[in-house]
């Protein structure tokens, strides 16, 4: 049986009853207005200048450590495509509570297009990348923040550069596709425990790929987007399951694109900006549901990205700047 009260024909229904029911109301929207206008928090949304590192650098890293720094390593000194030899294997740091950069000791080998992973233990490892005779590398480093020393840790199984490296939940990182040292495109995946220093091979993903991303889900898989591969540019996904090793796929994004980046949402939702597809620098956008396994579009960028990056704020939005177009935006 329905408990719901219901009016009577005969109950009182006046219209100053009504008004004073409205007045009531208004006055308690005014207030939570008011309420919300002075305990909502202000974000200024404006850049300003801050020191500069010491060396001009591309396809270099940045990594933030635990207690706030920023670790820069490698890179190409000046501008895209100049001569080599002007691949880096110097580093620095930047203290945000001063604006400053100082020089930090520089890792064994000179690269880029390497990857940069801050592990549980507060350690960074680098892994791969190309050196100044373009020559894609195998070498792997661990630099000490404390001590702001490096030390040699064990090599991948593959030489990489383009690649991807994820901390997994387990502690462990897991390296995705790239090229090696023979201009082949890599499907093959590994994995380094930090606890031997040693590497392993995972399953393979289903489609080889590089300068494609791969992303933490909160459900602890990985999911890996586009790229390209010796089919040609990717719209393709996958998802690595860490307890099996293995890979499966997953709906495609709409378009074909890679250099893109993706960035895990606070909602669990992936957000994927820009890139390259064929010709064409992208400006566009799309959302993953890891819920449903399906992609949509969202708003795009006002500038295309291509070699951008992606940071996830405190405050839910997405800060993107940098790369070709040197354009930097805030998505909501």
């Amino acid at each position: 049986m329905n408990n719901f009260n219901k009016k009577s024909k005969n109950q009182n229904s006046s219209p100053i009853c009504g008004t004073k029911r409205f007045s009531s109301l208004f006055l308690t929207a005014i207030v939570l207005m008011i309420f919300c206008l002075f305990t909502a928090k202000t974000y200024s949304q404006t850049w300003s200048n801050t020191g500069s590192m010491s060396t001009p650098r591309s396809q270099h890293t940045a990594t933030i450590l635990n207690d706030g720094r920023v670790l820069v390593t490698g890179g190409e000194e000046g501008a895209l495509y100049n001569d080599p030899c002007n691949i880096l294997n110097s580093c620095e740091l930047y203290d945000p509570s001063i604006g400053i950069w100082n020089n930090a000791s520089s890792m064994s080998d000179s690269r880029y297009y390497h990857t940069a992973t801050l592990l549980n233990n507060g350690e960074v490892l680098v892994t791969g990348g190309s050196n100044c005779i373009y020559e894609a590398l195998n070498s792997c480093e661990l630099c000490n923040p404390i001590t702001s020393t490096w030390s040699s840790t064990g090599s991948m199984l593959e030489t990489r550069l383009m690649h991807t490296a994820t901390l997994l939940s387990n502690g462990k990182v897991l390296i995705t596709g790239g090229f090696d040292v023979n201009n082949s495109i890599l499907s093959s995946c590994e994995l380094y425990d930090p606890l031997t220093g040693e590497w392993s091979n995972t399953g393979s993903m289903l489609t080889d790929s590089y300068a494609h991303t791969a992303t933490l889900l909160s459900n602890g898989e990985v999911l890996v987007t586009g790229g390209s591969g010796t089919t040609g540019l990717l719209s393709s996904c996958e998802l690595y399951n860490p307890s099996t090793g293995t890979w499966s796929y997953t709906g495609s994004m709409s378009i074909g694109r890679s250099f893109h980046t993706a960035t895990l949402l606070s909602n669990g939702e992936v957000l994927v900006a820009g890139g390259r597809s064929f010709s064409d620098d992208l400006n566009s956008c799309e959302l993953y549901d890891p819920i449903t396994g399906t992609w949509r579009n969202t708003g795009s960028m006002s500038a295309p990205g291509f070699h951008h990056t992606a940071t996830s704020l405190s405050n839910n939005e997405v800060l993107v700047s940098g790369g070709f177009y040197d354009n930097s935006e805030i998505y909501n």
